[in-house]
């Protein structure tokens, strides 16, 4: 047996688009996962996905929460390292360069292609939640005091009240990717910003990546110049590099990577290893509505969400968890939403969360949203 001589956190940060996970990823996540165990370093890939991949207060405090957890599970004294990879994904033309570092003034965006983000058009989305607000005028119940939703002053009176956000709801609290190029960049100074001004996350040396996932080569573009270098990441996205040119099996499953998004139904799961959640998600669904599938992961089939606080009822869901849902609800017609956590007690969680934030309930009723619980166990 191989003595394990280092251990390795990796967490991607990803966007809930349902393209932005395939077969030949989880392949070679698998591959380069079991080769550096081989040499002694142990792995553990974890993923948060969010729409747009936005750095936000929620997203940093469920990558606080996942080193935090994997630290308590060290039971031994092997050293730990800590990595962030920032990801977004887009169209980039024919002329960018393809190379796997590469600079944003090479790459150009296919302007208005389906296949880019749907979070460049975050804050028309906004737009929609905040008349949907005003429309539906709904009561909000915040310490014992009643107050019904009739204009902008009351929105912020919401946000300020239920999710400690000072400010306008359109463009302030929910804004879109301002340039996809440079996005995942901004992303990681955020990032950078909050480690620096966190002791327990700072003393970790926590590295950090940030690239641009191209479906036109459907493969992982990154844009620090390469820096720092990360062995066990770098490897796997060449992997991936490879399968994609050469490999006929691979090319097939990546068609669908290239279609304008489309999938079959939404989730919301937690934060968790190598994406079981999501693969296990996409074969009840498609069995249950006796859909052909393979037995590999196809992309395109699941819009996915995940947090590390998803199944803690107090608290509120992040901006762009609610305006990712809301937009797979309302333009990507994904009224199916499933809610998987470990077992019966976590998803019931979850779900008394999304009936507590009061415009994710919101969502739900005026959409007829069906709620799909599963969870974990059961599928193992």
């Amino acid at each position: 047996m191989q003595t394990i001589k280092e251990k390795q956190v990796h967490i991607m940060v990803g966007c809930a688009d349902a393209r932005d996970l395939n077969q030949v990823q989880i392949d070679a996540l698998e591959l380069t996962t079991a080769q550096f165990r081989e040499e002694g370093i142990d792995v553990a890939v974890h993923v948060i996905r969010a729409a747009g991949s936005f750095i936000t207060p929620d997203v940093v405090m469920d990558i606080k929460r996942t080193f935090e957890v994997a630290q308590r599970n060290n039971n031994s004294n092997v050293p730990m390292r800590y990595f962030v990879h920032i990801q977004t994904h887009g169209h980039l033309t024919e002329d960018s360069q393809e190379n796997y570092i590469s600079h944003v003034h090479d790459l150009r965006l296919v302007e208005g292609s389906p296949l880019n983000c749907g979070m460049l058009g975050a804050t028309h989305v906004g737009i929609e939640i905040e008349k949907m607000l005003v429309e539906e005028q709904p009561q909000i119940k915040v310490k014992n005091k009643t107050f019904k939703i009739t204009n902008d002053t009351t929105i912020k009176l919401l946000l300020r009240e239920v999710y400690a956000y000072d400010g306008y709801l359109a463009g302030d609290w929910i804004t879109s990717i301002d340039a996809l190029r440079t996005h995942p960049r901004h992303q990681r100074t955020l990032l950078e910003k909050a480690i620096s001004g966190d002791p327990e996350l700072k003393v970790l040396e926590i590295q950090i990546t940030c690239g641009i996932q191209d479906y036109a080569i459907h493969s992982l573009i990154r844009v620090d110049d390469g820096e720092p270098q990360v062995a066990f990441w770098d490897t796997a996205q060449q992997v991936i590099r490879q399968n994609s040119k050469n490999n006929r099996n691979a090319k097939e499953l990546l068609i669908d990577q290239s279609k304008k998004q489309k999938p079959l139904a939404g989730l919301l799961s937690m934060s968790e290893l190598n994406e079981s959640s999501r693969i296990h998600a996409a074969n009840y669904y498609m069995e249950h509505k006796g859909i052909g599938h393979s037995a590999g992961y196809l992309p395109n089939t699941i819009f996915n969400m995940t947090g590390t606080a998803f199944d803690i009822p107090s608290t509120p869901f992040g901006p762009y968890v609610i305006a990712g849902f809301y937009f797979a609800v309302r333009h990507l017609n994904l009224v199916d939403q499933m809610v998987m956590g470990y077992d019966d007690n976590q998803t019931r969680r979850m779900l008394q969360k999304i009936e507590n934030d009061p415009i994710m309930n919101m969502i739900v009723r005026k959409f007829k949203v069906n709620l799909i619980p599963l969870n974990n166990v059961n599928f193992v």
